[in-house]
């Protein structure tokens, strides 16, 4: 009960990562619209001790995510025997942010032991990270990945992991799209 409550929370958190960008590697040369099927199997999660994830839920949370996502952009799933496995790493961490104030952020000295102390400025918050990997099953390497972290401690509402999913595709090539081809000048 404690760990579907601690998958709770951390989708909860995970619910609004506003703005957030992923970074994208494609392996060079691999054209990703050759591939037809995929599968997703269960990736890895990492937690502080603290709130711990649920590996189980948040594999039957985040499947049907990668799913949706990747048929949309017109590949198909298959339970096995795919040409792309897709897996993913999950990290969850309280992290603390510590920022020395200068001159204009310290209070003003009212004696003079006071003139050469720093003030510092610190935060704790909780900091996800989520890693998408597409492995072409038949060479087993990575072709394409996807990877993103937030801030997750002040999220408000909605499904940051669902969010963080469709952020992390957003760039996948679609299939039921056609290439566009640059116009060709007249003259």
């Amino acid at each position: 009960m404690k760990s579907i409550f601690a998958i709770g929370l951390f989708l909860a958190y995970t619910a609004a990562v506003s703005g957030q960008d992923f970074e994208i590697a494609v392996e060079k040369g691999v054209d990703l619209k050759k591939y037809q099927t995929f599968t997703v199997v269960k990736g890895a999660v990492i937690s502080g001790g603290d709130q711990p994830i649920d590996a189980n839920a948040l594999f039957n949370e985040i499947k049907p995510m990668i799913i949706r996502e990747l048929q949309r952009k017109g590949y198909v799933y298959m339970d096995s025997a795919a040409e792309l496995t897709a897996t993913y790493v999950v990290e969850s961490m309280m992290r603390t942010d510590i920022q020395r104030l200068g001159p204009l952020g310290q209070a003003p000295a009212t004696n003079p032991a006071m003139v050469d102390q720093s003030q510092t400025w610190s935060r704790e918050f909780r900091q996800g990270t989520l890693i998408i990997n597409l492995v072409d099953a038949s060479r087993k390497s990575t072709v394409w990945s996807a990877e993103g972290t937030m801030d997750i401690s002040r999220t408000r509402g909605g499904n940051l992991l669902d969010y963080a999913v469709k952020s992390a595709f957003r760039k996948y090539p679609d299939k039921t799209k056609a290439d566009k081809k640059p116009k060709k000048k007249k003259g």
